[in-house]
């Protein structure tokens, strides 16, 4: 089964487009077709290999549009994806800042300038599919030299390797990655949270807030769930991987399977909500379901979520995503002493330098009563003088 994910079309010719389709497992996997509607054989290879060593859905989608973009870039160019050099690579990311750059006519809709973020991830996804053709004895051959040692040397340096040719290029002397500003992670204030709760007119979105604030699940984990993935007995949610789902929900990465111990009280919530809601009419076994309208009882999707946080806002005057309960759940149980591999398991996080960089950054008053509690441990203890003495 194959769905065309997005088609950029010029008059009467078809141009390259993002293929998603299912395996014969049903998962979704993606692949870029070339002007013909042929897979591009280097980037399907690419993609296959990535998926071969576990690499998420979402991943793999990012990797697929970026090297979308950086093939429209090539063919803009008129350069074939072995013939670029250094230079090339510092053009992208200009290109990416300015799509339009050096063109004669600008279209009336301008497309939003990338954030920095934005760019550096479809740089490293750039570098990484270059890396694996350097190291894939059919494709190094036909790469340029430069670029085969480039990709290939150890300990690469971004930074030197675009001020080394800065001299030679057009292009404005950026550094290849960005540089980005370190980002705040938002949170809710605890005492928002009844406010919240309370904004909430059925029991389904009461549940869904509530559970989203207590386990730190992302919405689309929460958006996946299925009945039997609440264990009443033991007080947990299994979260499983079962694909891209009818509502386009789905987990995040091959570390997102996981079990969440969960208060009674949310148990208890999720039974009350079963009872009123999961009647023998409701055919689906996802556990949010939609409560009105033509499609009462199918599964409730991100457009839902979209309208009812868009809800809570207005009332309440509180800034609040989905996001940003994951964010505060993590953070308040690191406050109370939960270790980063504790939280690592919990948030779903495939590195442990994702959970140290996103959730372990402890405010000033913890750095004081830390400081407080072991200052015996660095005091500088004094000569036979004293301190008094010295002149």
């Amino acid at each position: 089964m194959v769905y065309k994910l997005s088609v950029s079309q010029k008059k009467g010719v078809q141009t390259m487009e993002v293929v998603k389709a299912r395996n014969k497992d049903g998962y979704t996997r993606y692949y870029l077709n070339d002007d013909n509607g042929e897979p591009i054989e280097e980037i399907l290879r690419f993609l296959k290999f990535k998926d071969n060593t576990g690499y998420a859905r979402n991943t793999l989608r990012m990797y697929c549009t970026h090297l979308k973009q950086y093939y429209d870039y090539l063919e803009e160019r008129e350069k074939g994806y072995q013939d670029i050099n250094i230079d090339d690579l510092a053009g992208f990311v200009a290109w990416l800042q300015n799509p339009y750059l050096g063109c004669k006519v600008v279209p009336l809709r301008y497309e939003n300038v990338r954030l920095p973020q934005t760019v550096n991830k479809a740089v490293d996804t750039i570098i990484a599919f270059y890396e694996y053709l350097a190291r894939h004895e059919e494709y190094e051959k036909i790469l340029t030299a430069s670029l085969v040692k480039f990709v290939k040397a150890p300990g690469r340096n971004y930074r030197s390797f675009l001020y080394r040719i800065a001299d030679s290029r057009p292009v404005k002397s950026h550094v290849l990655k960005l540089k980005t500003p370190r980002q705040e992670i938002r949170t809710v204030k605890k005492e928002d949270i009844p406010a919240l709760l309370n904004t909430c007119t059925n029991l389904r979105d009461y549940l869904l807030v509530y559970m989203l604030f207590e386990t730190g699940m992302r919405i689309g984990e929460a958006l996946s769930l299925w009945l039997e993935d609440f264990d009443m007995s033991e007080n947990t949610i299994h979260i499983r991987d079962r694909g891209e789902m009818e509502n386009l929900s789905e987990i995040k990465t091959v570390s997102s399977p996981r079990r969440l111990d969960i208060t009674q009280e949310l148990s208890d919530l999720f039974l009350q909500y079963v009872c009123q809601y999961h009647t023998e009419e409701v055919e689906t076994n996802h556990v949010f379901i939609k409560l009105r309208g033509e499609a009462i009882g199918k599964a409730m999707d991100y457009t839902d979520v979209d309208n009812l946080f868009r809800t809570l806002r207005r009332k309440t005057g509180v800034e609040i995503t989905p996001h940003m309960f994951r964010h505060t759940s993590l953070s308040m149980l690191y406050s109370a002493g939960w270790e980063p591999e504790l939280l690592r398991k919990r948030a779903g996080h495939k590195n442990i330098y994702t959970t140290l960089n996103t959730y372990v950054h402890p405010s000033d008053e913890e750095i004081t009563e830390a400081f407080k509690k072991t200052v015996d441990t660095i005091r500088c203890p004094l000569g036979k003088a004293g301190v008094h003495n010295v002149e």
